[in-house]
């Protein structure tokens, strides 16, 4: 039997900036982990407040220490983390969540298991700013569903996340893409490496006002138009910028963007266009992803009181049985609502 030191090594790379408020928290979550062959590398951004003190309280020689002189950022300051790394695979968890016990021990199984796998996360829970549970959330678990739901959405928590090490350093996480970097960085593993969520629930994910998602909701937008127009030059499908446009709206269901109604015919022929260029790759899971562009279009029908077209457009004619159990359990929830 192996010791635990002749177990592989997992890096957990924890950035943070002025956090003091939840730190102790994520840091013992990390030290009490069931699977102890670890290192936590904490990269100080600049703050101001007790983060300082807080790191240095600990005496655990795991606890791997970087300071950024100056305030570098969330990109730059992950970079660091993963520079400073030596474990054969690298764990993410931010200063305001905190990892389940055997979170590191059940990702580690799972990537020893599975070479062709190069990145796991998990399910987790959404927590107040006081540790209560909000909502338990759920995320495909197969490559295929993984790969399917990225064409129109992230579907991985950046702080359940595991990566192999070679991946993280090879890749890293891009310069100009702050606010989605962890969406970028799974795209671009997607191109060279099976993906997975493990259904578990690994990590209890913090939502309070100051998470960055929240706060800078304009340079999200921004970033995320530069990923999904990568998404749709990958696909090799021809679009214009006003179908570009569109794409982008329908993608985060901006139901403001559709209000006037005019643009939802071409929407639906983009859709179909979208739809077939996809399916005619075997990789993806069809099923799915009809059945995520349907509900994206409930959405804006609902949101926009354009309730004919929730059975009469081009997207129901794609697959009529799967439509109607999709509208179906969308009226379901708005009547339990």
């Amino acid at each position: 039997m192996k010791s635990e030191i002749d177990k592989p090594l997992v890096s957990v790379v924890m950035p943070v900036y002025n956090g003091e408020k939840y730190l102790r928290e994520a840091i013992e979550s990390v030290l009490n982990q069931s699977y102890s062959n670890i290192e936590l590398i904490i990269v100080n951004d600049a703050s101001t407040d007790s983060t300082k003190s807080i790191i240095h309280s600990y005496s655990d020689s795991r606890i791997q220490y970087v300071e950024n002189e100056v305030n570098l950022g969330i990109v730059k300051s992950r970079n660091r983390g993963i520079d400073a790394s030596n474990g054969e695979f690298i764990a993410n968890l931010d200063s305001d969540d905190i990892a389940v016990p055997e979170r590191i021990e059940k990702q580690l199984a799972f990537l020893s298991d599975n070479p062709d796998f190069g990145m796991c996360g998990t399910f987790y829970h959404t927590i107040d700013s006081k540790g209560n549970q909000i909502q338990p959330l759920q995320f495909p678990t197969t490559n295929e569903d993984i790969i399917t739901s990225m064409l129109l959405g992230n579907c991985f928590g950046n702080s359940t996340v595991m990566i192999r090490g070679h991946f993280a350093r090879e890749l890293k996480y891009r310069t100009g893409y702050d606010i989605a970097e962890d969406f970028d960085l799974w795209c671009r593993i997607s191109k060279i490496s099976k993906l997975a969520n493990l259904p578990f629930y690994g990590t209890l994910y913090r939502v309070h006002g100051n998470n960055v998602s929240i706060a800078k909701m304009n340079e999200l937008l921004t970033v995320e138009r530069k990923i999904i127009r990568q998404i749709l030059e990958d696909l090799r499908i021809e679009f214009t910028e006003k179908e570009f446009d569109m794409h982008v709206n329908f993608f985060k269901r901006n139901i403001d963007y559709f209000k006037e109604g005019a643009l939802l015919q071409e929407l639906e022929s983009w859709l179909t266009k979208f739809y077939a260029t996809v399916v005619k790759d075997n990789k993806y899971n069809a099923l799915l992803l009809l059945r995520l562009i349907a509900d994206k279009w409930m959405v804006i029908a609902f949101g926009i009181r354009r309730y004919n077209l929730l059975l009469y457009n081009k997207i129901f004619n794609l697959n009529r049985g799967l439509y109607i159990k999709c509208l179906h359990k969308r009226i379901i929830s708005k009547m339990a609502s």
